[in-house]
Order: C-alpha cells, then structure tokens, then sequence
C-alpha cells in the first residue's frame, strides 16, 4: 500500500496515466506505480477528466508552477474537482490580498506560538491512549488521532473542543465519502452555520488566546476584518486541521506495523522522530496534489497550457522524484535534507505545519511508547475509498 506493485503492464499504466484520475478506484489501488509511470513516460500530460486539467509530476515543474503566481492564480479552488462550498482565505486568494491575510494569521502559528500548546496535544495523547490500551485495543483513527486533531485545532480556534464530532464528520464525508456530492456539501453547510453562529457567539464573549477573538480585533491592510473573512478564515483552519494530520499520522502507524524494524529503530531511537514525521510526510504526503488556473499562456515542459485551464501538482509524484531523491521508494528516517511538496511550496505553503508537525510527533511518541508492540487487527485497516484530495484511512483497529 502506497508502495510500487508492479501489478499493472506497461499498457495499463499508459492508459491510466493518459487518462488520470486521482480519485478514481484505480489510483487508490496502484497510486505509486501510476505517478512512477507517469515521471518516467508522461511527465506533464493531459487529462479530459473533470473539465479537462493537466498533471505535472517532476519535482522542477511542481516548484516552478507553485511560484509562479503572476501565471498561476489559486482561485477559484486548489483541489480538482473544488469540493468546498465557498471561498476560503488564504488558500483560495492571490497576491498581494494572499500576503495581507497570511500577515495576520502568521503570528499565532509561528513555531514559539505553536509550541505554547505541546502540553495539551501530549495530555490528549495520553488520555486517549491510556483509554485504548486499558481495553486491549480500538480504533486509533477515531478513537485517538481525529478526536485530537479536531479537539487540538477547537481549542487552538476558541471553539469547544468537545465539539469536535459536530466539525469531523461533515469534512471527513466531503473528502473520504463517495456519497452524492451535493449531500455531502449539504452536510458541510450546516455546520458551516453552526460555525458561523459561534463566532459571532465569541465576538460578543470573547475567548483568551483563541484565534477567532484574536481575529474579530486584527486588521487586514489597515482595515478590520469582515465577519465573512473570519468566517472563511476559520472554515479553512478546520478543513486542514481536522483531517490531513490524521491522515499522516494514520500513514505512519499501519507502515510501522508492517515494518517491525523501522518501528523498533524509532523506539530505540526516538531522537530520529522528528525526522520520521518527514520522511513520512516524503512518502506518504497527506494532500496528494494541488491544482492552479493558468491566467495567461504559459509553457510547461514544453507543452502549452492555455489561459483558464487547471494544472495538478503530483505532490505524491513529486515527493518521490529519483530526480532529487536517492532510492525515492526506501523510507530512510536518516535521510539527510528531506525535502518534501507535503505542505505545499511558494506563498501558499501551508501555514499550519507547524502546528501539524507538533501534533503528528506528539501521536507518534505516545503511540510507541503507550503501545510499542501494537498490531494491526486483521481486516481491521480500511483505506478510504477516495484518496485523491486527502490520503488517509478510514480505519485502523490495533491489539495490544
């Protein structure tokens, strides 16, 4: 899983490369060896799928692309086909607004501000770790990385964190769920209104050090923030938190289950954890791909990409470019210089990696030092059934 099969002829992956589709069942099946495929026989091709879009999968045209926002613009959605429901700030905006709103919201994810909240993401870890070892065993998808992630990002917001269930699911469905599209935008709204209605609630009942308080008084530009800014601020702070640290975190635990002595080298190594989560970030990139407007005609590896159509970024090709990366297939935790697509690169670099970062080590600490023998249950472990815009699984049932 997530690791060259070599079950496809040359022939297959042809088609499916002329013919991508990230969230097809397909991808979710063979995604390494289509990418593979697709750098060394199809580096910047075609697809007629959803409107029509083109893939690059070499590192130097994703960073070259990523940069380039005179040519490349982010609206009006990253991911192909768009998903949300309504704009989102900063992902969806271009320069110079994309630099006025990443000033804002810079300060409270520096790294010294991230840090200030090491102590409860270690104390959920525990808490919900303990719970899970004290029954032999459970779910630590949803009995432990997405009730701490969504419960870590409430808080960091000033929402309730028990309120994580009210957040999780409708996200989780819009993304995992091959459930109709509308239903599942249809669930997304209602929780946006509930959203809605709590930052209007904290306005008026302000929450020390949570960012929507800090939001209602920030100014952007020389002017304060609109509701609907804040709104779309916050919306974009629960889409990435919720799910992609989960996902990573999910990635990391099933691949040490398999490999017993990788898992064994962190435990007797746990300095090299924090290189780890990197590694696993390289080979495991939560966000597969993100997708750009051209503005203007542009060439890219030689092919001509016209003005409005929509570029994918392979960060899953990418991260495993044998261009920048001896053995690109081999999970090394001492691999030297790691450098990764995982969080997105130029100006619209995930601001939150930091926070994602802190909170993915945390997991992993916990995980093996709680539970350093844990197992996998059979039939337990359950991929999603789309894994185009977030990579992660729908279940992981451990013994203990």
């Amino acid at each position: 899983m997530f690791t060259p099969t070599n079950d496809l002829s040359p022939e297959q992956l042809d088609e499916l490369a002329k013919n991508f589709d990230h969230h097809s069942l397909e991808y979710r099946s063979n995604s390494i060896d289509i990418v593979s495929h697709m750098q060394a026989h199809h580096p910047f091709v075609h697809s007629a799928n959803y409107g029509g879009f083109w893939i690059a999968t070499k590192a130097k045209d994703c960073l070259a692309i990523a940069k380039n926002v005179d040519a490349f613009s982010n609206w009006p959605a990253e991911v192909i086909p768009a998903l949300a429901p309504e704009l989102m700030i900063p992902i969806n905006t271009d320069p110079p607004e994309l630099y006025d709103y990443r000033a804002v919201l810079a300060p409270k994810l520096a790294p010294n501000k991230v840090r200030e909240h090491a102590e409860y993401v270690r104390q959920l870890a525990e808490n919900f770790m303990e719970d899970i070892v004290a029954k032999g065993g459970g779910d630590i998808k949803w009995d432990y990385a997405l009730p701490l992630t969504g419960m870590v990002t409430l808080k960091f917001a000033g929402l309730p964190p028990e309120d994580w269930r009210v957040y999780a699911p409708p996200l989780h469905n819009l993304i995992y769920s091959r459930a109709p599209l509308t239903e599942r935008q249809a669930a997304v709204s209602t929780m946006i209104e509930h959203m809605r209605e709590e930052i209007r609630r904290i306005k008026a009942e302000p929450v020390e050090d949570g960012l929507i308080t800090y939001l209602h008084e920030a100014e952007v530009a020389g002017r304060k923030l609109r509701l609907d800014e804040i709104d779309s601020m916050i919306l974009i702070l629960l889409g990435g938190g919720l799910d992609t640290t989960q996902a990573l975190f999910g990635m990391a635990a099933v691949y040490l289950a398999n490999n017993l002595e990788k898992r064994q080298e962190l435990i007797d190594n746990p300095e090299l954890i924090e290189s780890a989560i990197e590694e696993f970030l390289r080979v495991f990139p939560p966000t597969q791909g993100n997708s750009r407007r051209a503005t203007t005609d542009i060439t890219i590896a030689g092919q001509v990409v016209k003005a409005e159509e929509h570029v994918f970024m392979s960060y899953a090709a990418a991260n495993r470019d044998p261009d920048d990366f001896d053995n690109p297939h081999e999970v090394d935790f001492r691999r030297e210089n790691i450098r990764h697509f995982s969080f997105g690169v130029g100006p619209h670099r995930c601001i939150g990696s930091h926070l994602a970062r802190l909170e993915a080590r945390i997991m992993l600490e916990v995980l093996l030092k709680r539970a350093p023998s844990y197992r996998v249950v059979q039939d337990g472990v359950r991929l999603a059934d789309d894994i185009g815009t977030i990579a992660g699984f729908e279940q992981i049932r451990i013994a203990l």
